[in-house]
């Protein structure tokens, strides 16, 4: 015989060959760690893992309202399945009115994920974002880059086109889109991920070749977390129509009294005229 094993010499093997396959699968804690680290960086932007509403909707209990295998397929290619008609992902976006970016998560990925939601910690508290830990950046150079004041290096627009925060005067900001005074607590950790690859399409537009610098992301994520922690109250979306209405009722004194006198060199001879 070629080969000869004694009961124990055969244990052994199989040891040999099993133990290493033993070894490679991690424990569940270490799965769930991962996807907690995978949510605050990918999905705490739109999502909390408690029940409250962010752009996207809390994810308390979603394995028990979704099938596992719908959700692992919508957290890896969320854009196909709403371009294949899926009723559940098309009615989501119906609802929030702002599709779910593909992030070019694995399978394993959304696993884990969906694990860490599973778990006790994701399931009793709301939410689970700590207190955001952004990267180090000025404050102040933030704001400038905000307002407008500092061009951003891409050449992209400055954010007061479009948001507004507290603190900005009585003009403020602009109100087409959400106001940001509160999004350093609203998105976390998430909050320079946000700002270096935007979800939404409107800023994909415009910084999809724009995109901002990763000092600047420190600098404007410093100056968002500054105007979170500040008590300066938020302005009235109102200021900017009554600051356009005011100024138009001052012209329109100016003008009359610079003008009040236009006239009279018309009017005088007339009257002399007909006396």
């Amino acid at each position: 015989m070629l080969f000869s094993f004694t009961v124990p010499a055969a244990f052994v093997l199989l040891a040999a060959l099993v133990g290493p396959l033993i070894e490679v699968a991690a424990p569940p804690h270490q799965t769930a760690n991962e996807g907690r680290a995978l949510f605050e960086a990918q999905c705490s932007a739109c999502h909390s893992a408690g029940s409250d509403r962010r752009i996207g909707p809390g994810l308390q209990g979603v394995s028990e309202r979704r099938e596992r295998a719908w959700l692992v397929a919508f957290i890896t290619r969320p854009d196909r399945m709403v371009a294949e008609g899926d009723p559940i992902a098309t009615g989501l976006l119906e609802e929030y009115r702002m599709p779910m970016p593909n992030l070019g998560l694995s399978q394993a990925q959304a696993e884990a994920i969906l694990d860490y939601l599973a778990g006790a910690e994701a399931m009793t508290t709301a939410p689970s974002t700590p207190r955001p830990q952004l990267p180090d950046g000025q404050a102040a150079v933030g704001r400038a880059l905000f307002t407008g004041e500092r061009r951003l290096v891409e050449g992209g627009a400055a954010c007061i086109s479009c948001h507004n925060v507290a603190g900005l005067g009585l003009l403020g900001g602009g109100t087409l889109a959400k106001d940001l005074t509160a999004a350093a607590a609203v998105y976390g950790n998430g909050l320079p991920v946000l700002l270096e690859t935007p979800p939404y399409p409107a800023m994909q537009a415009v910084y999809a070749t724009r995109p901002l610098a990763p000092d600047e992301v420190a600098d404007l994520s410093a100056f968002l977390l500054e105007v979170e922690q500040s008590e300066t109250p938020v302005q009235s979306r109102f200021s900017f129509p009554a600051a356009g209405f005011g100024g138009m009722v001052l012209l329109t004194v100016l003008a009359g009294l610079l003008w009040r006198g236009r006239l009279s060199g018309v009017r005088k001879p007339l009257i002399g005229d007909h006396r």
